[in-house]
């Protein structure tokens, strides 16, 4: 079987056994980790055309164009199996999600109740932090109707696309996929916090590597200058969930397949 040789990042929070145990010990290590091609998905994130935080999504297609699709055609230079998941809605755009089977209706919860989950009538107060005022509704309502990928993105009739992480489960099971090459948008929120995210299939045991190069997040007017919210997700990525690794290393690593 055909394999790549990647090298991966990981942030070690632990020290040797002769170095005492302490937070400003803790570094990176690398190393070489082999990925058979057949076994190993490319997982493509929420790769949006607009967007209601302006700088962010001026940020995202530079990203996109820079760094995302050039990791495709690297990835479909050398067989790997290629998955769009752009979010429900506008996974519905696409024929290719017509081959998964439709997600299992839920059985709504009885606790807490209706009302209170909805934040409506008595519970008004307590709606969450992008309902408060002014609300994002004022600049992603004229939005909402114009979203879709990227037109930088060319999803092709072979690709796959989900709109559930319940579909991508099954689908990697279909094709026995072990190993999850992740790149996307936003790092700290969709890419991590998706049910097709890394945090949520890192539950079910697969092995994850987020391209750092590929991705960005949503900063903060303190973190905006250096993008630390971006670099704060990676190494959640880093320490709880898996690796990371850069493009160069990942060109690399499919050059010499």
């Amino acid at each position: 079987m055909k394999s790549l040789n990647l090298r991966v990042r990981y942030f070690q929070d632990s020290t040797p056994a002769d170095v005492p145990c302490r937070e400003t010990a803790f570094i990176h290590r690398e190393f070489e980790m082999p990925l058979p091609i057949a076994e190993t998905a490319l997982v493509l994130v929420d790769l949006w055309n607009v967007h209601f935080i302006e700088s962010w999504i001026e940020r995202a297609k530079q990203v996109t164009v820079d760094c995302v699709v050039p990791v495709i055609d690297a990835a479909r230079k050398v067989g790997m199996t290629i998955v769009h998941a752009p979010s429900p809605s506008v996974a519905a755009q696409y024929p290719q999600l017509k081959l998964h089977k439709p997600p299992q209706p839920s059985t709504p919860p009885t606790w807490p109740p209706p009302e209170f989950r909805s934040r409506s009538g008595d519970y008004d107060v307590y709606r969450g932090p992008r309902s408060q005022p002014p609300g994002i509704g004022i600049h992603w309502d004229k939005l909402s109707s114009q979203l879709s990928m990227s037109p930088a993105i060319d999803v092709q009739e072979d690709d796959f696309v989900i709109a559930t992480g319940q579909q991508l489960h099954e689908l990697l099971e279909e094709r026995r996929i072990l190993h999850l090459l992740y790149a996307g948008f936003a790092t700290n929120w969709c890419v991590l916090g998706r049910d097709y995210g890394i945090r949520s299939m890192a539950r079910y045991g697969y092995n994850i590597i987020l391209l750092r190069d590929a991705t960005t997040g949503v900063e903060f007017p303190d973190t905006y200058d250096n993008l630390f919210t971006t670099e704060i997700a990676i190494r959640e990525v880093e320490q709880q969930y898996g690796f990371s690794a850069s493009n160069a290393d990942f060109f690399t690593s499919t050059s010499n397949e």
